[in-house]
């Protein structure tokens, strides 16, 4: 089993690539944005909300299938597609170029696994099981989301005594 470091990358302004354009990969890009990552997606198709970042040019879209070519120049690489063959080639095409690549939720193939994420004012809390349970991850953060405000009351109430 594999063991991960727990890290967070400074992405501002890296080329992040996603390949998919499903719901999976318009969550990643809109994480992706949101830490300053210049995001690139090739797929053939794109979700509608996804279609409206390429036409405001929030992200760059090419519209076909992938490429190892598209890899040239990235940072990062996010597989989200629903193609294990896909997902597989440019796992292989991103380790061969020493790009930091994630398979969404296939760890073996990936070489960074991303936690559940949720943020509250200057905090970012997130939670990962080494990609052994990912449904125990998003479980374990909706629980500290539900109980947040409950913590903070009690983490900076004034101590008697």
């Amino acid at each position: 089993m594999k063991r991960y470091y727990p890290v967070a990358l400074n992405i501002s302004g890296s080329k992040t690539l996603i390949v998919g354009g499903g719901l999976v990969a318009q969550r990643k890009a809109l994480s992706l944005l949101q830490a300053g990552g210049a995001v690139k997606i090739v797929s053939p198709s794109l979700t509608s909300n996804l279609k409206r970042l390429a036409k405001s040019r929030k992200i760059k879209w090419i519209c076909r299938k992938v490429r190892r070519s598209d890899l040239s120049g990235s940072g990062l690489v996010i597989a989200a597609t629903d193609d294990l063959i896909v997902n597989s080639k440019v796992s292989q095409w991103a380790k061969a170029k020493g790009i930091l690549v994630n398979v969404v939720d296939k760890p073996a193939l990936s070489t960074f696994i991303s936690p559940a994420v949720f943020k509250s004012g200057k905090a970012i809390v997130a939670v990962y099981t080494d990609g052994r349970d990912p449904v125990l991850s998003r479980d374990l953060k909706n629980y500290i989301k539900g109980n947040w405000n409950g913590f903070l009351s009690c983490r900076f109430r004034p101590s008697k005594g």
